[in-house]
């Protein structure tokens, strides 16, 4: 009998095949702002790249432990981990006192490590409170019908 995947389950499967998809899509559209012929090499550009290399790299990483989610602990770890991380950037650019739109994809990179960490709760919490349930229906057995028991005797009075 094949056991029919949960949505929470599902939920965590998609976020992980999205995951290990664009981690190399942010691998590569990093290592390509830091290679290519025009590039201005300011602090906010590089600590971006750097930002997104890393969390690629480990968004990977999170994607396949998602993929396999024997280990639920490692997916909420690491949806921690990517979160902070992806959070960096943000708080320097903010720091910097930078306008918006330099700081706008921050908040879009965090989406998806958010995500990932709701997938992996929801998991976890539907593990946690899942009923076994089984085909068969439990009927209790019969009781004996119970005979009322009989009074005592009470002592008769006689007139004297």
């Amino acid at each position: 009998m094949q056991q029919q995947k949960t949505r929470a389950a599902s939920f965590l499967l998609v976020m992980s095949w999205i995951y290990l998809v664009l981690a190399l899509g942010m691998i590569g559209l990093a290592l390509y702002n830091l290679t290519r012929a025009d590039v201005q090499l300011t602090f906010a550009g590089v600590t971006d790249a750097v930002f997104l290399i890393i969390g690629g790299a480990l968004g990977f990483l999170a994607g396949i432990f998602g993929l396999v989610s024997k280990h639920l602990k490692r997916c909420r770890i690491m949806g921690l981990v990517l979160l902070a991380i992806a959070a960096v950037p943000l708080i320097i650019n903010l720091l910097a006192g930078l306008t918006f739109q330099s700081y706008w994809k921050n908040i879009a990179v965090m989406v998806l490590p958010f995500l990932y960490l709701i997938a992996a709760l929801l998991k976890r919490s539907e593990k946690n409170t899942a009923v076994p349930v089984s085909n068969t229906v439990y009927v209790p057995a019969p009781q004996p019908a119970k005979t009322p028991e009989p009074k005592p005797a009470e002592p008769e009075n006689k007139p004297e």
